[in-house]
């Protein structure tokens, strides 16, 4: 069983160098590929590094190879756990056929003397941890993929190995014939996990779109990737949301789309990491640490600069987000030795009687279930509960999950939500933000004052 959460961002310490469609656009003149600015990773919780896009391996001199010059430097900065990106064991995801007569190999001897050579530059290298393999796969390159994953686990059982599958944002995508997408979804999940046997399921869930909304996609998601992890008996490992897009596309030269994706605040933060620690997420990764390098000129991507578009700018410096996302992360380790040993069992959702202004758009609760045991009643916001198991043990996760950004447009102070634990108040202990905290229970009952994004965790042991 897993003792401690693991935290990363993608987008490592960068060269300084920007790109739009491959070609160098931008330079700082400053490589940030050093020990000091990995120091200041890991100073946000972060234990393993992920090294992508220019510092991904290819078979080039090792010795001189940009992977090296970064797995140096994060290795002496205290990080011992670092994932490899190689273009190559990547490729081989999206082969039709890997071995036979229509293969690439004819042999499965063959593929795993490939995986060898592969791998054998970096694989006893200080501080090697894993690989990533290919990134949100699609329903046609599963079947491989999930080949790929068993022979190198074969061969390298205690290799880490990233595997991101899709959300719900493309159902055309996880299926041969689409029908219903949330099917079509947990098929998906279902198909891979099994024929590849991972111990996991993960996948990035991006909720602030627009200006103002929270995805529909979000609860969906989490409710489907969570049920099948505890259907499997397998681990939960998320993606957040840590950067902001503006320009979604260029069509007949004009800008259509405007905000992509909104700027995170330090609520959102807050709302999507107690999501996750609500569904039982077990790995934290963030979407991006450095504002993203590779741009595409459809994407007309224009958070750079900006602060909060991720932990750091294009030109090295912090933003916000760095600091409020460092003091949520060492929030979730404080609270870590309780908070880990539980696994997701069930979600609830619960509604103000009167119609209000908050948006409840987003708040999709798609299973049956046969009642939540603990009573919520809400003034103003939807409120999600969770529940988590640990033997006869409980855990429940109680947010107020109305929309952020509803509190700036309208002005509306924190919900009082009315939290009936009925016979478990007698042995509950409760935790915000990392914290033990004293609640008076009145026949069973408290009211706790919620804004968006806030949640108490409730520890029932029997």
């Amino acid at each position: 069983m897993r003792k401690h959460f693991d935290f990363y961002g993608y987008n490592n310490p960068t060269s300084g160098k920007y790109y739009m469609d491959g070609v160098e656009t931008y330079t700082l003149g400053e490589d940030f590929r050093t020990v000091k600015r990995f120091k200041e990773y890991k100073a946000v919780g972060f234990n393993i590094a992920l090294l992508q896009h220019e510092n991904e391996y290819n078979g080039e001199d090792f010795s001189s190879s940009n992977c090296k010059k970064c797995m140096d430097a994060a290795y002496k900065a205290g990080i011992d756990k670092i994932i490899v990106s190689d273009g190559r064991l990547k490729a081989l995801c999206k082969e039709k056929v890997l071995v036979g007569e229509d293969g690439k190999f004819r042999t499965e001897e063959e593929l795993e003397t490939f995986i060898r050579f592969c791998t054998e530059a970096y694989r006893n290298y200080s501080g090697f941890y894993g690989l990533q393999l290919l990134d949100e796969p699609k329903w046609e390159y599963l079947k491989e993929y999930a080949h790929v994953y068993r022979v190198i686990k074969k061969l390298f059982p205690t290799m880490e190995l990233q595997c991101n599958l899709l959300n719900l944002c493309a159902p055309q995508l996880l299926a041969n014939n689409p029908s219903d997408m949330y099917v079509d979804y947990a098929k998906y999940l279902d198909y891979f996990a099994k024929e590849s046997g991972i111990n996991y399921l993960m996948t990035d869930e991006y909720a602030f779109r627009r200006n103002n909304e929270i995805s529909e996609y979000t609860f969906p998601v989490y409710q489907i990737i969570a049920k099948k992890c505890k259907e499997l008996g397998l681990e939960l490992r998320l993606v957040m949301q840590s950067f902001s897009q503006e320009g979604a596309a260029i069509y007949d030269g004009k800008l259509h789309g405007g905000v992509a994706w909104r700027r995170m605040t330090e609520k959102d933060m807050y709302w999507q990491m107690n999501l996750a620690m609500g569904f039982g997420c077990k790995e934290f990764s963030f979407f991006t640490y450095f504002t993203k390098q590779h741009k595409r000129f459809i994407d007309v991507v224009r958070s750079d600069g900006i602060d909060g578009a991720a932990f750091v700018n294009l030109d090295g410096t912090r933003t916000k987000l760095y600091y409020y996302t460092k003091r949520i992360v060492h929030e979730i380790l404080a609270f870590e030795e309780t908070l880990i040993k539980y696994n997701f069992e069930e979600a609830y959702f619960f509604f103000p009687e009167r119609k209000t202004k908050h948006d409840f758009a987003h708040t999709k609760n798609i299973f049956e279930h046969t009642g939540c045991p603990i009573s919520i009643n809400t003034a103003k916001s939807p409120v999600l509960v969770t529940e988590l198991k640990d033997g006869k043990n409980r855990l429940f996760m109680v947010e107020n999950v109305g929309n952020t950004i509803d509190e700036l447009l309208y002005g509306k102070r924190a919900t009082n939500v009315e939290i009936d634990l009925g016979d478990f108040g007698e042995s509950a202990t409760f935790y915000i933000r990392g914290k033990q905290v004293e609640r008076k229970l009145v026949n069973g009952k408290f009211v706790e004052k919620m804004h968006c994004g806030d949640a108490i965790f409730i520890e029932v042991k029997e």
